[in-house]
Order: C-alpha cells, then structure tokens, then sequence
C-alpha cells in the first residue's frame, strides 16, 4: 500500500502533462461525492453531530478512493508491465 508521500509523488507524475480540465473535474467529482454523503446523512434524518461524523469518517476514504483509481493504479498497471516485459 502507498504512503502519502508516494501518492503526492505518483501525483505530480501524473500531472505533468495533464490538462487543467481534468484536474478540475478531478476535484469536482470528490466534492460531488462528499455532498452526495452529506445528502445521505440528512436523508437519514441523522443529527447534525451525526451528519458531521459521517462526513468526517468519510472524507479519507473518499479521497484517497479517488487518488487511487486515478493516480495510483494507472502507475502499478505500467510498473507490472515493464516486470513482465
């Protein structure tokens, strides 16, 4: 599993030739689904203490959800491409 510092690394990697679009969008969908668990919480007719735990314990998972299939997992797909080669 990747620490944080080679999640930043893997990162700045990825970004180089990326589009600002992307990164945008990139952004947007983690506050879109950070938004969709708030509306969960309330749906749930949770406390606001309740509403605010769950986003809490959501917000790392999450993010990092996101880095991986974006960053992370597109790196060891080439690293395991180069060792079979």
């Amino acid at each position: 599993m990747a620490g944080l510092l080679d999640v930043f690394i893997m990162k700045e990697r990825m970004n180089s030739g990326a589009s600002t679009i992307m990164i945008i969008l990139e952004k947007a969908s983690i506050l879109i689904t950070l938004l969709i668990v708030i509306a969960l919480g309330f749906a749930l007719h949770l406390p606001s203490w309740g509403v605010g735990l769950l986003f809490g314990l959501s917000l790392g998972p999450v993010v990092f959800g996101h880095y991986y299939f974006i960053y992370i997992r597109p790196i060891l797909k080439q690293q395991k491409a180069k060792v079979e080669e």
